[in-house]
């Protein structure tokens, strides 16, 4: 007795929509992740520039912006915490259960001083290094912004 053999074939339709739903979701969740990456601080932007200026610039010149950077990387980070507090301060006060308005204004009040009083240390320090680079390597530094 021959037994007749059952072949089970899914529609070509439902193998199309299941590749085309997992596309959508692959591309979804990557898009996810990619928005949601955190901006760079400014000590990692810092990092970056002293690293592509090092490949340009003579190494005495490069070694004093690397001084410079190390010198100046705790003031960096604090900018960095200084700007998170003030997103976590928001927040909280976004969420109480009353406004306090005066509260948020100190607190902006505050955290523009840290900053400014940090951006000045940095800036003195930039302008410090930049007056002690070779006439090249400033040179080089400003062929390197274009």
């Amino acid at each position: 007795m021959i037994r007749p053999t059952v072949r089970c074939r899914w529609p070509w339709y439902l193998l199309v929509a299941s590749l085309g739903l997992n596309m959508f979701f692959g591309v979804v969740l990557a898009a996810r992740a990619w928005h949601h990456r955190p901006p760079p601080s400014p000590e990692h932007r810092f990092e970056q520039f002293i690293e592509r200026a090092s490949g340009v610039l003579g190494p005495a010149d490069a070694e004093l912006l690397r001084e410079a950077f190390a010198t100046e990387r705790a003031s960096l980070a604090a900018i960095h915490a200084n700007i998170e507090v003030l997103r976590l301060k928001l927040r909280e006060s976004l969420t109480a259960d009353t406004f306090d308005a005066d509260a948020l204004a100190r607190t902006f009040d505050r955290t523009r001083t840290m900053e400014l009083d940090l951006r000045r240390r940095v800036d003195a320090r930039v302008v410090e290094t930049l007056n002690r680079l070779s006439d090249e390597g400033r040179h080089r530094l400003a062929d390197l912004g274009r």
